[in-house]
């Protein structure tokens, strides 16, 4: 059943970006592209009482914003937290806790040195922590007013506490992330990241995530995003894959 809601809604997202898109068609004018730094404060709720009660909660912090022939910085902080209780029995499907910041240094117009770092928590998932650090090089195979293609590729050190063991490790990060302005008021964002193990490729975590936002007024906006995450190596007893759909309303400060 859930592979088959998610089928829908993954239709029903590429449906709206589609019809954004031909929307986008139709209006010639280019929008104008941001040159500054906008911080947002989305959240999102959702209760369910009946035959079973659940309690699904979110929200996050981001900023994000670039300097022209300076760089460009994206950052923030995001918590999830769910639970379901059947018959009085309670119990907690989501619990997670990300802080993370990506700073870009311009060397040219199409490339650019960043640091990236990372720190991740996951009580279902079991993972007391992992924190992850490093430099590399990127370039933006596309870059105008509607749109932006960056890929980004370098080493990376990865600490972390799974299910009460500490381990460290080198690892490669290969990394990719798309916006799109579709349409005057909606905006389509999608990322990609992979970082295997340097001396082990079979040990590796994939994460990615695609989601609209659409300005309902100059401040706010509403915002649907799915997330999927991968670890080859979980902790004993925990899944490989976590897939998460998040809708919220999002403040700009």
């Amino acid at each position: 059943m859930k592979k088959i809601w998610v089928s829908l809604v993954m239709l029903a997202l590429v449906g709206s970006v589609t019809a954004a898109e031909k929307k986008a068609k139709v209006d010639k004018s280019e929008p104008i592209a941001k040159n500054g730094v906008a911080t947002t404060l989305s959240a999102g709720l959702t209760l369910a009482d009946g035959n079973s009660e659940t309690l699904a909660a979110n929200a996050s912090l981001k900023t994000e914003g670039e300097k022209a022939g300076l760089g460009s910085v994206w950052a923030g902080a995001e918590a999830n937290y769910g639970e379901s209780t059947v018959d009085e029995v309670k119990d907690t499907t989501v619990e997670n806790a990300k802080v993370f910041a990506n700073v870009k240094k311009t060397l040219s117009p199409r490339t650019f040195g960043y640091l990236d770092a990372s720190v991740l928590y996951d009580d279902v998932a079991l993972i007391d922590y992992r924190a992850t650090v490093g430099p590399g090089l990127g370039a933006y195979l596309v870059k105008n007013g509607k749109r932006t293609l960056t890929l980004e590729a370098g080493p990376s050190h990865v600490w972390e506490k799974i299910d009460g063991e500490s381990n460290d490790y080198l690892a490669l990060r290969f990394a990719e992330r798309y916006t799109c302005q579709i349409s005057a008021t909606a905006k389509l964002v999608q990322s990609l990241e992979y970082l295997p193990a340097a001396e082990d490729f079979d040990d590796y975590l994939l994460s990615g995530e695609i989601g609209v936002e659409a300005s309902m007024t100059e401040r706010l906006s509403l915002k649907v995003v799915l997330q999927d995450k991968y670890d080859s190596t979980p902790a004993p007893g925990a899944e490989r894959n976590d897939l998460s759909l998040i809708a919220g309303i999002g403040f700009t400060l």
